[in-house]
Order: C-alpha cells, then sequence, then structure tokens
C-alpha cells in the first residue's frame, strides 16, 4: 500500500489545527504554550484514515511569520498539501509564503481547503473562491480540488476526506527503492528505552535491526524498534509518520536537523551547485556573495551565493550558483531547498540541488554552464554526464543511484537506452563513457610505447606496472576493479596485446638498437673469454664501455634468448661454458655416487670461488643437493 505525508500549510489563525483535529480527532498542539496562546508554535502529528481504509500521516505546521523554519521543516517529506485558507479572510501574506515554499520543495499535489465557512455568507464564499483561483494560477495548485469546510460544524470534511482518498490513490510519485532516509525533526528520551528520534522517512525502507548512519555526525546507530503513530511495526517505508528508538548515540548528540540514512548513501559537503530559482515576488534581490539562510530536509544552515552566470539575480529569475556552507550540508543531487534573506528574515527562493560533490566553479564558463543544464535535464543526460564525470571510475549502478535521484529500475531502464545509443559502455561490473575510453587508450598506448623506446629488448610493459600507471593517471583515480575492467578492454579490444605477465603494442618485436647491438657482441665476446670464471655487472660494464641500466637491460635480453646464464644477479657466464660445466658435472657420477667440491673444481679448472658458483646454481636447479660436504645427483638435465 502507498504510504503518503499530508502537509497543512496557510496563514497563522486559518484554522489548521482545527481541521486537523476535525480530520483525525487528534488535537496535534502538544505544547503548553500552544494551548495557551491558541496557535501553534512546533510541527504536530495525527494520523487520518480514510474511506477506502488506507491511512494517511498529517503534519500541522505553524502559520505565524517568525515561526516559518518550524514550518518548513515540517513540510519535509509532504506529498500532498492542504493549503488552507480562512472564508473570512481569504489569501493572507502567510498563505502566499507558504504556498511558495511549497512550490520551491517540489510539491506535486495539493487541496485548497477554505475553512470557517460558517462564519461568511454564500457570495462571499464565491468571492474568495476566485480570489484563491487567482492566487494559484502557475502553481502546482491551480486547477487542484477547492472545498469549503467547517471545523466547527462538520460541514465538507466528509468531502475533504474523500478528495484526500482519491489524491492518496493517485500519487505515484513512490521512493521507496531509494536508499533510506529520514530528516529528524524530534529527539527526546524515553526511559528504559533511551534515544528516540522522529520524522517522515521520505525515502526507501527501514527495518528493526538496520544499521543506519547519522549525519553531519557520521555515526553509525542501530534501530531497536520503530513506531508508526504510536504503534510498534517490524518495519516502515516512504511516506510514513516514524518514530525511531535508537541504540549508538547519545540525545545530547543529535537534534532536528540531523539526517538517518543508510550508510554512505548521503554526501556531505560546504560546497556545492545549484540552480537558484527567486520568487515572483521576492522583495530583496540575491546578489554574487549574498549571505542567505538555507533549508533543506530539517536542517537550517547559512550559506554564501556564488553567482554563475549572472551579478544578480531579480525577482521571479533563476540562474545557476554555487553554494558554500559554514557547517556541511548533507543531501542528494535533486533535492529542494529555500532560502531565505538574513534580515528581514523573508523568503526570496529556492531551487534544486544538482552537484553535491563541486569543486569551485569558474564563473561564466560556458562549459560549467552547460554540464549544470545537463544535470538539472532529464534522467537520461544526467545519468550520461554522471558517468562522464566520473572518468574512468566505472561507477556502477548501485553507485549512480543516489547521485541520479531516481529508483534502481528506471535507472536500469536509462542505462540500457544509453548502451545501446553507444553513449555509456558496460565496463567490468561498472560502467564508462567513450570519451574515458579513448582516454585510456591514449595513455596506455603512450606509457607502453615509451617502454618499448626506452626498453626495446624486453617483450614489454609488466602489467602490473601499467595497472599502476592507469590507475595514477586517468581522470577519476579508478580503483583495482575498474583498472582490471580497462586492462582487460585494452587487451581484447587490441589496443594492446598481452604476453605472459607484460602488454605490448600490437606486431611489437624486441630487438637491439645500433649501440645495444654493440654492447651485446663485446658481453658474448667477454663472456666466451672467459670460460666458467663468471663475470659481474660491473666488470662486464667496463668491459663493454656503458653505464650499468643500459648494459642491464643487455644482459636481461641475452638470458631470455638463452645466450648467457645468470649464476647470480652478480655472476654470469655463456650459456655454452655452463652447459659444457654441467655435462662434465653429470658424467661424474658415472663413477661415483657423490661429487665434493675439489673433484669438480679439479675436474674443470677453475677457482673454488667460481667452482661454488656453479655448483649451487645447479642445486638452485633441482639437479643435485648437497648432502653433508658432498652432492648427490637428483636427475640429469633434460629428465
Amino acid at each position: 500500500m502507498r504510504h503518503v505525508v499530508i502537509g497543512t500549510a496557510g496563514h497563522v489563525d486559518h484554522g489548521k489545527t482545527w481541521l486537523t483535529r476535525a480530520l483525525t480527532g487528534t488535537d496535534t498542539d502538544r505544547l503548553k504554550e500552544e494551548r495557551e496562546r491558541g496557535i501553534t508554535i512546533d510541527i504536530g502529528f495525527a494520523q487520518l484514515k480514510l474511506p477506502d481504509g488506507r491511512s494517511a500521516g498529517i503534519v500541522d505546521v505553524p502559520g505565524h511569520e517568525r515561526l516559518i523554519k518550524n514550518m518548513l521543516a515540517g513540510a519535509t517529506g509532504i506529498d500532498i498539501a492542504l493549503l488552507v485558507v480562512a472564508a473570512d479572510e481569504g489569501f493572507m501574506p502567510q498563505t502566499v509564503e507558504h504556498l511558495e515554499i511549497l512550490q520551491l520543495l517540489g510539491v506535486r499535489h495539493g487541496i485548497v481547503v477554505l475553512t470557517k465557512v460558517d462564519l461568511v455568507e454564500r457570495e462571499w464564499l464565491e468571492v474568495v473562491r476566485e480570489d484563491v483561483a487567482e492566487h494559484v494560477a502557475g502553481t502546482f495548485l491551480e486547477g487542484a480540488p477547492v472545498v469549503a469546510v467547517s471545523a466547527k460544524t462538520g460541514e465538507g470534511i466528509e468531502e475533504l476526506k474523500e478528495l484526500i482518498s482519491r489524491a492518496v490513490a493517485k500519487d505515484e510519485d513512490s521512493r521507496v527503492d531509494l536508499p533510506a532516509r529520514l530528516p529528524v525533526d524530534r529527539v527526546f528520551t524515553v526511559r528504559g528505552h533511551g534515544t528516540v528520534v522522529t520524522g517522515s522517512l521520505i525515502d526507501g525502507r527501514v527495518k528493526t535491526g538496520d544499521t543506519l548512519m547519522a549525519y553531519p555526525q557520521l555515526k553509525t546507530v542501530r534501530v531497536r524498534e520503530l513506531q508508526n503513530h504510536d504503534v510498534t511495526v517490524d518495519s516502515v517505508e516512504a511516506g510514513m509518520r516514524v518514530a525511531m528508538n535508537l541504540t549508538g548515540m547519545e540525545r545530547k548528540e543529535l537534534e532536528r536537523g540531523c539526517t538517518l540514512a543508510a550508510p554512505g548513501t548521503l554526501a556531505q559537503g560546504r560546497c556545492v551547485s545549484v540552480r537558484l530559482q527567486l520568487t515572483s515576488d521576492a522583495p530583496f534581490l540575491v546578489r554574487n556573495t549574498s549571505q542567505l539562510h538555507f533549508y533543506a530536509g530539517t536542517q537550517e544552515l547559512v550559506c554564501r551565493v556564488r553567482l554563475l552566470d549572472a551579478d544578480v539575480l531579480e525577482a521571479g529569475e533563476s540562474g545557476f550558483a554555487q553554494l558554500t556552507f559554514e557547517q556541511p550540508l548533507a543531501a542528494r543531487n535533486l533535492d529542494h531547498f529555500v532560502v531565505r534573506f538574513l534580515s528581514p528574515m523573508v523568503t526570496v527562493g529556492g531551487g534544486v540541488v544538482l552537484d553535491m560533490g563541486a569543486h569551485r566553479e569558474k564563473r561564466r564558463s560556458e562549459d560549467v554552464l552547460s554540464r549544470l543544464s545537463v544535470l538539472a535535464g532529464p534522467l537520461e543526460g544526467r545519468v550520461r554526464q554522471l558517468v562522464e564525470d566520473a572518468g574512468c571510475a566505472c561507477p556502477s549502478q548501485e553507485d549512480l543511484v543516489g547521485a541520479s535521484a531516481c529508483s534502481p529500475a528506471d535507472l536500469s531502464t536509462t542505462v540500457d537506452a544509453l548502451v545501446r545509443a553507444g553513449s555509456l559502455v558496460h565496463m567490468g561490473p561498472g560502467l564508462v563513457a567513450p570519451s574515458a575510453l579513448e582516454r585510456t587508450r591514449s595513455l596506455a598506448q603512450k606509457l607502453v610505447r615509451k617502454y618499448h623506446a626506452e626498453r626495446g629488448l624486453e617483450e614489454g610493459m609488466r602489467l602490473s606496472e601499467l595497472r599502476e600507471r592507469l590507475a595514477s593517471g586517468l581522470p577519476g583515480r579508478p580503483g583495482p576493479r575498474a583498472v582490471e575492467a580497462l586492462v582487460s578492454w585494452l587487451g581484447s579490444s587490441g589496443v594492446l596485446e598481452t604476453r605472459g605477465d607484460c602488454v605490448a603494442l600490437p606486431g611489437f618485436q624486441p630487438s637491439y638498437a645500433p649501440e645495444q647491438e654493440r654492447i651485446a657482441a663485446r658481453v658474448r665476446k667477454e663472456l666466451a673469454a672467459s670460460g666458467l670464471e663468471a663475470r659481474s655487472p660491473d666488470e662486464l660494464a667496463q668491459a663493454a664501455s656503458c653505464d650499468a641500466r643500459t648494459l642491464a637491460g643487455v644482459l636481461a635480453r641475452l638470458a631470455r634468448d638463452d645466450e648467457i646464464v645468470s649464476l647470480t644477479p652478480e655472476a654470469f657466464v655463456s650459456r655454452v661454458a655452463c652447459d659444457e660445466a654441467l655435462g662434465v658435472f653429470t658424467d661424474m657420477f658415472d663413477d661415483a655416487e657423490t661429487v665434493t667440491l675439489g673433484d669438480f673444481r679439479t675436474r674443470v679448472g677453475v677457482s673454488r670461488k667460481y667452482a661454488q658458483l656453479l655448483l649451487d646454481y645447479f642445486d638452485h636447479l633441482r639437479i643435485s643437493k648437497l648432502v653433508g660436504d658432498a652432492r648427490v645427483l637428483l636427475r640429469r638435465e633434460g629428465s
């Protein structure tokens, strides 16, 4: 069953609380001061039973102009608005401001409720209806149902319930598939239970025992118990009023303005890019560097505005901007917000968050403005832009759900369409834009080409080195899984050839440069002359008149070609000499079961030092084994 939160809105003393009581039987004025003064000061809550058997939560908000911040906290998560207008007064300043706030917060469904109809004549009521129609023209309430009621006599209450029931049935904007999120509007302690928070669950589902993260504290809590309108339940979902009994944080650590969400699913930052819209009757201009009060969810922050495409915004105008905060904002892309002037405290506009991960952008940049236009547009372009922004990080669809502000099902459908169109490419477990693949191809070819130029005698660059260089050089700083997927693509698409644990440019064959050929010839000659008396790299570098680095490449190539043997990293002999020594060594076992170092040294005619190097090498090959002071034969070469 689809759950919704219904919110009242309207001028002070226009009968919002009385209306809520008539609909639900609940007095939402819970504070002593509210009952003494006869006005709502803080937000109140009630449960509404509808004619079709459904139930909905009602949030009753204060109407006084000095309590707008409380109204904004209560308006969080409203699915259907009841704009309350007293029939004896008509539209008033706070009615206008509340309507503007609902519009800015993205509320899409509502009903206009004319209260106190028992106090006016029917002719006057028609005048009020015409006045209301003029005020709501151009808003989400244009063409919405208008119902006249009296909380005192009960007139119109059943008709209103029926209208609400139809609106609930028609509202299909479900957010239950998004990661869970609860903006906190109350925090208190229950003896024997501990910390309790309340709020409207605006996204996702939560079950008893779930782990959530508190923002901005970035601390995890566990849900011990859940209630919906004082009834204990095992789970709740978007559109429900919720009380959560938590473990893991104390009452003093939480307050209105905190948000509980599935761990890691909210972004948190002090600089965000937004689309800023001023109301049609905003009494003040918003200039570049203006300071404003910012409201999103139940958060109230102070921000400084940096306009990106103008120097000033006037009433009714909109533009792109960056907002910087003194305290971190916790939100998701496409969250709605409201901004109010610092002094006097009046609503001047609001907008939509476009990029929670923003860096300081250049003003009046066509590229910046074009990107933000895409992020403010349809889902398909937004997803494509998010993947392009990620560079070669290859974000998964799960990574994109929060940033794209859509359900997994809608995202999957959109991704499939973009992949079919060639706008995105599946890369391992994630996605990448063709432009990022081109960057990968270009960098990989550049790295391997340079490697070939410097080490032309080697088969290619080691895969481990290529992975490391790509991880640090590609945009988005891809992680190990993304890098592995990109390297696999480089091979499968023919950009590189994989040769064992190395990669090379297609068709590349190791070859000696003229200088390297000269060095190789000198090394061959020197080792042929030295026979079994192994030579060190320093001795060979001196003989070949070259530096150690150049020699190392030549020695590695000669060893791979099996022209020389590295007895140790510091001792080299020719393959011919080594094989002759091995033949002599194995032949000695024709006449004896063991061979000593002295016996072998005498037979091959070298010093103890060189004979020891050869025997240790044979042991390393598991041809022989030292037992006591002599060696025994384990196998003959080739067997």
